[in-house]
């Protein structure tokens, strides 16, 4: 009867202690949103924003672009902030491409992509 009592009690504990139930909800990968490239001189400025991230942290974001020859990841600070940027100098003249991209625990997700020019 004595151990039964103290099994009963110790689960009781340990229920108690786990935390908030979450069990419920359903994690996604993030949404992210491609706002704009600003081109100037041999440069171009980025700029993406994480609309959501339910249920898991960020762990990176940042920027693909590229043209037919080239792609290149740009990696953005995690400042927790929705908004984000990177600038990218010493481009070649020509068009390129860019989306926005961030990770989360569950996956990958990226944004719509834009294209730009750098003028020779």
């Amino acid at each position: 009867m004595k151990q039964t009592s103290i099994l009963i009690l110790t689960a009781a504990i340990l229920a108690s202690c786990s935390g908030e139930d979450r069990s419920g909800e359903v994690p996604f990968a993030p949404t992210v949103r491609t706002i704009e490239a600003t081109a100037s001189g041999t440069a171009v400025t980025l700029t993406g924003e994480v609309l959501a991230s339910p249920n898991s942290r960020l762990t990176a974001q940042g920027f693909y672009y590229g043209n037919d020859t080239l792609r290149v990841e740009v990696l953005s600070p995690l400042s927790g902030e929705a908004l984000f940027s990177e600038t990218v100098d010493n481009l070649e003249p020509g068009d390129y491409y860019a989306h926005a991209f961030a990770t989360n625990g569950i996956g990958t997700a990226s944004g719509d992509t834009i294209f730009f020019s750098i003028s020779e």
